[in-house]
Parts: C-alpha cells; structure tokens; sequence
C-alpha cells in the first residue's frame, strides 16, 4: 500500500517554483559559464554522464562506456530511443557535434580537448574519442558543464553556435521544455512528455523566478512564492533562520561535483604582483576564520591551496596560509611593492557577503602596509574586465568539477593563460615546474603515481600563490518539505529533475 501511494503521489504532477539570480543570458546549455546558467539548462539539455555523492561517473545520455587497452580510445554506447524536443531522433552525431562546438566554446573542455585527437560517430549509437594521450578524468570532464549534447540538425557544419536564431528556442534531450521567459521575472518550463525515462518528469511546470535581490528572495521563501533557494542566493546569515521555519527542509548535500572554490584572481603580469613575496604576502594577510565566521556566516572551510577538500587527490599536508599579519608585513617590505594603490574588484552581484568581504580585505591589506581600494561595476563590466586581463584584483568562486584536470588545472596551466575567457588562468600564472607537474599528473593512468604528482602540484602552486585563496564555500538547498527528491546526487540544483515531485 505505502509503494503504491508514493508511485502515485509521482504521478500527480504540479509546479515548482525555484529561485534563479542572476538570470542567465541563454537558456542553451554552453552559451555561459555562469552557475545560475547550468541550474537552468540542465533540465532541459543533457550530458552523457552524470555523477554521484561519491563522484562515481554514472549513466546520462550515456548506456555505457570502456577505456582501450591502451588508453588512447574511449568507446561510448550511447542511450537508443532518445528524441530531441523538436522530435528529431538522437544519435551519434549529435555528440560529434557537440564536442567539435564546446571544444571551443566552452572553458570548462580547456585543459581536455587539446588532448583529444579526433571524435568520431562509429555507428548509430557509438562515439569514439581518440586521444593523444592519456586522459583518466575524461568521463567527469564530459559532464554537462563540459559537453552539453547539442543537436546536429541545427549546430552542425558551419552553423552559429552563440550567435545562431535557434538558441531562442532551446531544443533538448530534457525532460523539460522551454514554454515562457519573461524577462527579468520568471523562466517557465514545462513537461516534456516523449523524455526517455518511462513516467518522468512528474513535475507539470517548473518556473525558475528571478528576483533580484537576496533580501527580495528569503521575504519569498519565507512567504511560500518560491519553494526552493540555494544559500548562494541568500544572505547567509538568514540560512539559519530560514531552515528553521515551518515545513522548511535544509541539506548541504548536492555541491560534491562542483566543490566552490572562493579566492581572488591576482593580475601576475603586472608589477607589484608579478613578486611572489607580494602575493604571499597577501595570503598571509587574509584571516580566513573571520572569513567563514563573520563573512560567510560559517559556511566556508579556510582553503590551503588549489584543490578542494571534496576534490579528488586533495593533499591536506599542504602547506597554506594561516592569518599572520606579521608575515605579510615583512614580506610587503621585502617585495617590489613601491605604496602605489592597488584596486579590488568586488563581484557584488553574487550578493552582499562579497562586498562584506572586499570592504574586511580591502582593510586587511591596509593594515599591513598595501594601499588598496574598492572598484566596483556591473557584472557585464567586471567579467570583461577579468576577459581584457584588465585589472588588478578580482574576488571570484569557481567550480572544480570532481577532477583537478577539469577545475583546476585550467587556472594555473600557462596554456590557459590568454585573454579572452574570463574563466581559465585569468591570474596569467605561468611557471614551468607547475605546467610539467599538472600535465604528467593529468595524463598519469596509475592512480597511486597521479596522487603523487597532484601532492607536488598542489604545495608548487601553494607556494607561488598566484592567487589569494579565502575558502571551500558551502552552499545548503533550502525547500519546502512538500518537495521529494530534490537532491539526488553529486550535481544538486544542477541535475535534471527528471525524478523530482511534489507531495501533497
């Protein structure tokens, strides 16, 4: 009786209501690297794999996968009876297609796609990536955020990817369809009823809200408008409270894949901070228990270095950069800082912890002898910015994305060190015992050996500090209890919700 009424319970549709901000200036998947975007499009586009609590890879668009002998080939049997929302059938060529357009449009494929020699549909339904080299962390790398699969039939051959009229009207593999967009207010998505998983989606409609501020968006969760938010989109300090309302629910589980990382991009092409002595010394100057404490409302970890705690490889003997204003003092005096002021770009638009913190860091670094100030702008302004090279200090969170060879070797490669993405190694890092360390450990196939290299790797960069680390951010999915299934694996608010459904 208790089976049957929870299989019909899934069966009774209805609409959920999820916050979204910023709002995302497409809705096909790939178009922008924000996170606010991947929450969206991941309902109605889809990878070929996704991933579990653990970071096991698990089966998407995928049916399953082998590695060669050799590891120079990776053999994908992709899932049959699949249809575009258009109706067109899915096949094999839609993942040519698709990897031959992120390869260069998307940032997340930076450090993989080099690597790859050529993909190739070897039938109707197989895909074979041939490599030049080993690459272990390929089947985390084509996730969603890496390889959206995007249809053949309107991307292919010489078709416009970012530009291309189609992308107004989103056709995916989902199990959601785009039905309305009014800008500035909502997202409404709807069922698709020929998805490829028998009975889902449950949900009828799914509306993503956009309200613009985070004051805005706690008054509508408090008030029942929407029915789930993530802490990123809150001031934090109201998480606790919100939690604590009736029918409210709190899980912190859902960002193992993504593992925030909070740091400041450092301009290391530019005098003073070309000086490792100044750029340590800026890390000894950021305490990163008030950070968590008293910024982040004690939802952030202090980090030590490049690779995240949830991350595979992470080395915890690392050495990092506990607060010792002391230290940075004598080291600004030992660097070729001259007193000249130094700008901070704070992404405020993330919310008001991040102009908390640039206002604590812009007087940290006061206080030990670095003439900094504030300069704020618009999101649009501040990603140009940091894609011109055009700053000096920039505060930003990025994703790692399970694998060190996805998230974080493209911030510290110095192939990755080029204008333009306002992603990958915008800190124009460049060294060469780090490259040599983060390439061999990125092709390594002996996992014991790629531990080892990653070890180095993580204490050479820690060393340099090309970039001033603040913390691992946590980020809790508050929702009304009414809502099941929420969070079901290592992607969270980022997966499909194919399986999510409203009980009455």
């Amino acid at each position: 009786m208790g089976l049957a009424m929870s299989a019909s319970a899934q069966q009774q549709g209805g609409t959920l209501k999820v916050a979204l901000s910023p709002e995302p200036p497409s809705a096909v998947a790939g178009v922008s690297g924000l996170g606010a975007a991947e929450i969206l499009t991941s309902k109605m586009f889809e990878g070929l794999f996704t991933y579990g609590f653990d970071l096991t890879v698990l089966p998407g668009l995928a049916a399953s996968w082998e590695t060669s002998d050799d590891n120079l080939k990776f053999t994908v049997q992709l899932k049959p009876d699949v249809r575009w929302h258009d109706g067109e059938a899915f096949d094999s060529a839609d993942v040519v297609t698709s990897f031959n357009v992120m390869a260069a449009a998307n940032p997340n494929l930076a450090v993989i796609a080099p690597q790859v020699a050529s993909v190739e549909a070897t039938g109707p339904l197989e895909v074979t990536f041939s490599l030049k080299n080993p690459v272990p962390a390929l089947a985390h790398g084509l996730s969603l955020g890496g390889l959206p699969i995007i249809p053949d039939h309107i991307y292919g051959g010489d078709a416009p990817f970012r530009d291309n009229p189609a992308n107004d009207t989103p056709v995916g593999t989902g199990p959601f369809k785009l039905a309305e967009w009014e800008k500035g207010n909502f997202i409404k998505l709807v069922r698709n009823d020929d998805y490829h998983v028998d009975g889902q989606p449950y949900l009828n409609e799914l509306f993503f809200v956009i309200i613009p501020d985070s004051q805005g968006r706690s008054v509508a969760f408090e008030q029942g408008a929407i029915d789930v938010v993530s802490a990123s989109n809150l001031e934090l300090f109201d998480v606790e409270r919100l939690a604590a309302l009736d029918g409210a629910q709190i899980t912190d589980k859902g960002w193992e894949f993504f593992s925030p990382h909070a740091f400041l991009w450092v301009n290391n092409e530019k005098a003073p901070f070309d000086d490792p002595n100044f750029r340590r010394a800026m890390n000894f100057a950021m305490d990163k228990d008030f950070i968590r404490d008293v910024v982040f409302s004690g939802l952030s970890t202090p980090t030590k270095g490049p690779i995240g705690s949830k991350t595979r490889f992470f080395d915890d003997q690392t050495e990092g950069y506990a607060y010792d204003a002391d230290k940075a003092r004598e080291l600004v005096k030992a660097s070729n800082y001259d007193g000249r002021e130094i700008q901070l770009m704070p992404a405020s638009f993330l919310g008001s912890s991040w102009s908390r913190l640039a206002e604590y860091q812009v007087q940290a670094f006061k206080d030990v002898g670095i003439n900094a100030s504030l300069n704020s702008m618009d999101p649009g302004a501040f990603l140009k910015r940091l894609g011109d090279r055009d700053y000096d200090l920039a505060q930003m969170y990025l994703y790692q994305r399970a694998d060190p060879a996805i998230g974080v070797s493209r911030n510290f490669l110095s192939i990755a060190a080029v204008a333009g993405s306002p992603w990958n190694n915008v800190a124009m890092y460049k060294d060469t015992e780090t490259d040599a360390l983060l390439n061999s450990a990125d092709g390594e196939v002996d996992n014991a050996k790629r531990t080892e290299l990653y070890s180095q790797a993580q204490r050479r960069i820690a060393d340099q500090a090309p970039v001033v680390w603040l913390g691992e951010l946590q980020f809790p999915t508050l929702y009304k209890d009414k809502v099941k299934n929420l969070i079901t694996n290592g992607t969270g608010l980022s997966s499909n919700f194919a399986d999510v459904y409203i009980e009455d």
